[in-house]
């Protein structure tokens, strides 16, 4: 029995894989960097965040610009004009003839804004939003180390459930044709067989049923990494097991309200509603500007049979100063919604907070639980195959009937795909804390890969 115990962990912990070279969860979560749809999109909405600052800083730059205008007129005409002669009596002088004229114009203006309240406050809230973006992609690249360890993990936890179903089907295939055998020849009830072949069937339900998982949770990393992958390095039974640094829970939350990310970004984005906020109510604040304007004007041609020419340059610099006295009421409903906007982003930024301390908290009990869970499970698996082995010498006696083996072997089966699970459990739940503790990183990815390795095959 010793010799099945130690095939049945073997079987449990993954399934043999004939490839030589497997994908290591570096291997994948640099995939992933490259290739993940969420990780570019909020990348490119980080880039696209960051102009806001460069666009709101550029209202307080100078403002230049240049024209240049080329009129030609041709056609025929008329002139009638009056001068006064001798005795001021009007001499009428009527010119008729062909036009054709040039005229240019060239100009150069500058403006800069001197105080304008309003652009500086929407300044402010860009380069609020350019911080908000920072969080929010921090975030991001965070929670793709997540995805990507549970992904991993999942596609071991499915893996491993499958061969608990191959070989719990392998050993109830066995306990059916035992149980036929002493049918056969008269030591048990025809009620015997139809139980192993009743537990037999939903064993094979189960392993198809698992198939069909691991298809599954092999599609989610391709979904992530854009590739396809089929034999993943495993989880080392030696991976230690151990309760999270700093061990208080409190310090957690402390950690979280300083360092999540997603925190971050909604203090960010009410900062962000607050400028916004006090832009809209300076649009009831004068703004003054200075301006210098150069032009060029020439203008030349043949008019009613007379030539003409002329050219003059003008530079001209003043100050213009604007008071909004009264704008049908746009202003202050402007300033009245952007205060509303400023309230209901506190208010989520609140909500977040307590999210935040809640999910720290039950996050951490988790992780503490997995640990235990881990423990328990590694003791069931003993006891659990110590019950079978009483039972099925119970059975071999006549002390102990067929429902009660496969009970017991049930209850192993059930004991090693629990210690699993819960050894991947404590690894993904661990990684959520640290993300919501906003100490996550590729580093954490890197380590756990040194725990992950090949299994001789037998």
């Amino acid at each position: 029995m010793r010799n099945m115990t130690i095939a049945l962990l073997l079987a449990f912990t993954s399934l043999l894989s004939n490839t030589v070279l497997s994908d290591t969860l570096k291997d994948i979560y640099e995939l992933a960097v490259k290739n993940d749809a969420q990780l570019r999109a909020a990348q490119a909405q980080y880039k696209a965040d960051l102009e806001t600052e460069e666009q709101g800083f550029s209202q307080l730059l100078p403002q230049i610009n240049a024209q240049y205008s080329h009129t030609e007129d041709s056609g025929k005409g008329k002139s009638k004009s009056v001068f006064t002669g001798e005795n001021n009596q009007p001499i009428p002088l009527e010119r008729s003839g062909d036009i054709d004229t040039t005229q240019k114009v060239y100009s150069v203006s500058l403006t800069q804004k001197i105080f304008d309240m309003n652009a500086w406050f929407s300044f402010k809230s860009g380069k609020t939003l350019s911080q908000q973006a920072e969080a929010e992609f921090a975030a991001s690249q965070q929670d793709l180390i997540v995805r990507v360890a549970e992904a991993y993990f999942n596609v071991l936890r499915a893996q491993d459930n499958l061969a608990s179903s191959q070989a719990e089907e392998k050993a109830f295939h066995r306990q059916l044709e035992q149980t036929q055998q002493r049918f056969d020849v008269g030591l048990i009830a025809i009620t015997d067989v139809h139980e192993a072949r009743a537990a037999y069937d939903r064993t094979v339900v189960k392993r198809v049923d698992d198939e069909g998982q691991l298809g599954v949770a092999l599609e989610a990393i391709t979904v992530i990494t854009g590739q396809s992958h089929q034999n993943l390095k495993l989880l080392k039974e030696s991976f230690p097991v151990s309760e999270p640094e700093p061990k208080a829970r409190s310090e957690w939350v402390d950690y979280a309200l300083k360092n999540n990310f997603d925190l971050k970004a909604a203090e960010y984005a009410s900062q962000k509603m607050l400028f916004s906020a006090k832009a809209a109510k300076a649009g009831h604040y004068p703004t003054l500007s200075g301006d210098i304007n150069y032009s060029d004007f020439d203008n030349n041609g043949d008019s009613f049979g007379s030539l003409s020419e002329s050219e003059n340059q003008t530079t001209s610099i003043g100050i213009t100063l604007t008071v909004p006295i009264y704008n049908g009421g746009a202003v202050s409903s402007a300033r009245r919604q952007a205060y509303e906007q400023y309230n209901a982003a506190r208010e989520s930024q609140n909500g977040i907070m307590r999210n935040t301390i809640q999910a720290t908290r039950s996050t951490h009990l988790k992780v503490i639980t997995d640990i235990a869970s881990v423990k328990a499970y590694r003791q069931s698996i003993t006891s659990s195959q110590s019950a079978v082995d009483a039972t099925q010498a119970g059975y071999e006696v006549g002390t102990r009937n067929v429902v009660d083996v496969l009970q017991a072997k049930r209850g192993l089966f059930a004991s090693l795909r629990d210690y699993a699970n819960a050894r991947y459990d404590y690894v993904v739940d661990l990684m959520k804390l640290k993300k919501l503790a906003g100490i996550l990183s590729p580093q954490d990815i890197y380590e756990l890969d040194k725990w992950l390795g090949e299994r001789a095959a037998k």
